[in-house]
């Protein structure tokens, strides 16, 4: 019997505040829009901390380093048929301070992304109408929005 992958992934919730809004942060790949909107995250390497993965992977794939993480919103885990692995995923809430509006990230790593081109943009935050994310990258979206909330940070 075969032994199925196991593997771990990091997500990025990053949000800021423009204009008494809270905005996350998005991104489209260029090549592969189908994917739908995206988050910044990627996969634990031996030895690795969630958070240390967390931040090494928003840097790669994001160039972002001021980044303050505010909080670990849980986790959900499914299998993914195309890389025939077992996936627990790992959602983070971050907000950092000052970001362009708009930004395009070409990923230099030494992982599978490498060369791979991200286009960034903030979307609004609303709980009547929250964004659609590609794959499982939405998986604690909600509560992301209900503990923003609920903190009184978002006025939906």
């Amino acid at each position: 019997m075969v032994e199925m992958k196991k593997l771990t992934k990091v997500t990025a919730y990053i949000t800021r505040k423009m204009e008494g809004k809270f905005q996350l942060l998005t991104m489209l790949e260029e090549g592969v829009e189908s994917y739908g909107l995206q988050v910044p995250g990627g996969t634990v390497e031996e030895g690795e901390t969630l958070e240390d993965c967390l931040l090494r992977e928003i840097e790669e794939e994001a160039q972002l380093q001021q980044l303050e993480i505010k909080s670990y919103l849980g986790e959900c885990s499914y299998f993914l048929e195309a890389k025939q692995a077992y996936i627990t995923r790992h959602y983070f809430h971050l907000t950092i301070e000052e970001c362009l509006d708009r930004f395009t990230v070409v990923v230099r790593s030494q992982d599978e992304d490498n060369g791979w081109i991200y286009h960034y943009r903030w979307t609004d935050l609303q709980t009547d109408h929250p964004p659609t994310l590609g794959g499982h990258l939405g998986g604690c979206l909600p509560k992301l929005l209900v503990t923003l909330e609920e903190n009184g940070k978002i006025n939906m």
